[in-house]
């Protein structure tokens, strides 16, 4: 049974912990998944929470984190690279980077797509050939989009980056003529516009595009297993959506077939009942992550 919105008062000392994913409503697949994953891996005291989208939940973190130590924040990791990923994954918890963790694959789902981990669903309708077919075919129809939808996450991501410091002394700031000069000689300004622009210019676009298409395909067209990253890298969300409903059949009550999001729900909690061995390694980092923090900390308090 999931923990997903439910408090655990079991232990009246021990501190509430609170896990926050991404998601609008406690129905959808992220907090579904973790509430499976903690609940059947003995952190029922953990609390799974949703809090919007990607941004909300970052900010969240860094905004809370001081105030709440119990707090621990997860989002996907979308087009992020592999270094910014796994600094979070060994530091945390650490107050630099704000008790978030950021999932080694592109979205959640991208776990459900990998046909080694998939082939153990007691709902599986096709053989582990045929399961590996069809995601490589939808993977190779989707290639080039997801390439170019990571090229713009990635632009978007350094358009958005703060400048750098704020003006501090008043002297400068005597008359509005003067606060426009301020502005104008501020050569931040001038290296943000020059970077920007040089960003959008076509051939560094396209630069950067060709870059994703040769990291997901590992150099290797039409896709291949065991080349590229793109079982990793390319939206799990749409894949998973595109393969559940052909591979598997879920029978819930009354004898009716569940489909959508209902039956991948159930998909996924079917996997996560295997023991922690044969979950994905990140599955099982985060029980040992969250295991350390959670009882550590309540230790200390009793």
């Amino acid at each position: 049974m999931s923990n997903t919105g439910q408090h655990s008062h079991g232990n009246d000392t021990a501190t509430l912990h609170n896990i926050f994913v991404e998601g609008s409503s406690n129905e959808e697949i992220d907090p579904v998944v973790i509430g499976e994953l903690l609940s059947n891996n003995d952190l029922e005291i953990v609390e799974v929470q949703t809090m919007g989208g990607c941004d909300n939940v970052r900010s969240a973190a860094q905004a809370l984190f001081r105030h709440h130590p119990s707090y621990y924040f997860l989002i996907d990791r979308d087009d992020q690279d592999d270094q910014t990923v796994e600094n979070y994954w060994l530091n945390f918890p650490d107050p630099a980077t704000h008790n978030l963790l950021i999932w080694r694959k592109r979205e959640l789902e991208n776990y459900f797509i990998d046909p080694s981990y998939l082939k153990f669903s007691s709902f599986l309708k096709v053989t582990e050939e045929e399961l590996r077919k069809r995601i490589l075919d939808e993977c190779n129809r989707r290639i080039f989009l997801d390439a170019a939808n990571l090229t713009l996450m990635a632009i978007n991501r350094e358009v958005r980056r703060p400048l750098t410091g704020y003006f501090r002394n008043l002297e400068h700031f005597q008359s509005e003529a003067a606060g426009a000069q301020q502005l104008d000689g501020l050569s931040a300004l001038a290296e943000k516009a020059t970077s920007v622009s040089d960003l959008l210019e076509r051939n560094a676009v396209r630069e950067k595009y060709s870059e994703f298409v040769g990291e997901l395909s590992g150099g290797v067209l039409p896709l291949q297993y065991g080349c590229g990253t793109w079982l990793e890298r390319l939206s799990g969300k749409e894949i998973f959506r595109c393969i559940a409903g052909s591979c598997f059949k879920v029978i819930g009550g009354g004898g009716k077939i569940l489909r959508g999001k209902v039956q991948n729900k159930e998909v996924a909690k079917g996997l996560l009942r295997l023991p922690l061995v044969q979950q994905p390694v990140d599955f099982q980092q985060i029980i040992e992550l969250l295991k350390k923090r959670v009882y550590q900390r309540d230790s200390r308090r009793t």
